[in-house]
């Protein structure tokens, strides 16, 4: 059994593979790859103002010529054109033969695994997410809806709830809770910035335990369906070095993996990051880059951060193992 998993494929323009990135992929049983973009329909309107990602119309054919067969599509690009773009790129590749997850028309859909020859593959976006893209009794992304607080000490709190009151805030809230409009038990926050007690200022990022065990039941799930399980999350709640896998998701793959997947393969950092393997299972906190046709190459270039080399997963002869993969960048 071969199976091969790349990073993320951002496609805007032609590519032609280059020859040891074919040699990786050719005679594998699967080969998976998080859709990093759009196919949206003609009369799709963007729904954000930058970091907009409409796919080449080809990027399917490109990537079933590398022998990809399935595709992780929960990202914070496959609702660049709303609902209709998202519905619309599943559409377009599972027609082109690729299976598909991560998205749909509700969460059953979005939640369901794409399997292929014994490998099932499972997609999560960890976000940021708008509420409207998260797929429920409609259409969106299978999400991990991360929340996140901001830790201090008593003083700096003490500090921030003097503001509060000087400038009318405190007062202005109460009032809203009063009439109704929030909640009678908030949770304490400076100007809609979450905060609680910290021995020293830190973010503390947690997974909520629903989203945690619906996803846990859908790999026990796949379990009975697959002999393989894949787990592809995409996240942008990054460590600030990018190459290192926050806590939040080191902790995250632990439970995932206990679970019974057999490889959690993230993307969403531009660059390659840590990857562990034992026990028979591996975790990579970040695959990078495929292909990435950023209009922002010469400013990663210039600070030297390492977008051009990503990073593959293999499981063969029994065993996984870790390869760089060339990312394809502009060169401008």
């Amino acid at each position: 059994m071969k199976i091969v998993i790349l990073g993320q494929a951002l496609i805007h323009h032609s590519v032609t593979w280059p020859e040891e990135l074919q040699a990786l992929t050719h005679g594998a049983d699967a080969v998976l790859c998080n859709f990093e973009g759009c196919l949206p329909p003609d009369d799709a309107w963007p729904m954000k103002q930058k970091t907009v990602h409409a796919a080449h119309p080809k990027a399917g054919v490109m990537l079933r010529n590398l022998g990809v067969t399935q595709l992780a599509l929960a990202n914070n690009h496959a609702w660049d054109f709303g609902h209709a773009g998202l519905l619309s790129t599943r559409s377009t590749l599972e027609r082109s033969g690729f299976g598909v997850a991560g998205a749909g028309h509700n969460l059953a859909s979005a939640s369901a695994a794409a399997i292929y020859n014994g490998v099932a593959l499972l997609s999560v976006d960890a976000g940021p997410t708008p509420d409207w893209a998260i797929a429920g009794a409609g259409p969106g992304v299978n999400a991990l809806r991360l929340t996140c607080t901001l830790g201090l000490p008593a003083k700096l709190l003490t500090d921030l709830e003097t503001v509060t009151i000087i400038t009318g805030k405190a007062q202005k809230s109460a009032r809203r809770r009063a009439i109704g409009y929030d909640s009678l038990t908030p949770q304490r926050d400076f100007y809609g910035l979450a905060l609680e007690g910290s021995g020293e200022p830190r973010e503390i990022w947690r997974c909520p335990p629903q989203d945690t065990a619906r996803i846990v039941a859908d790999i026990q799930r796949a379990q009975t369906q697959a002999k393989f399980v894949i787990v592809a999350l995409h996240y942008h709640h990054w460590s600030v070095d990018w190459g290192k896998s926050p806590d939040w998701l080191s902790d995250l793959a632990e439970t995932l993996l206990e679970a019974g997947a057999d490889a959690l393969a993230c993307t969403g950092p531009p660059i390659a990051g840590e990857v562990r393997i034992a026990g028979g299972k591996a975790f990579a906190s970040s695959l990078g880059n495929v292909v990435f046709h950023t209009a922002r190459a010469k400013k990663y270039d210039a600070l030297r951060i390492p977008v051009r080399q990503g990073c593959a997963l293999i499981f063969e002869d029994g065993a996984w193992r870790s390869v760089v993969v060339e990312a394809l960048v502009p060169s401008q």
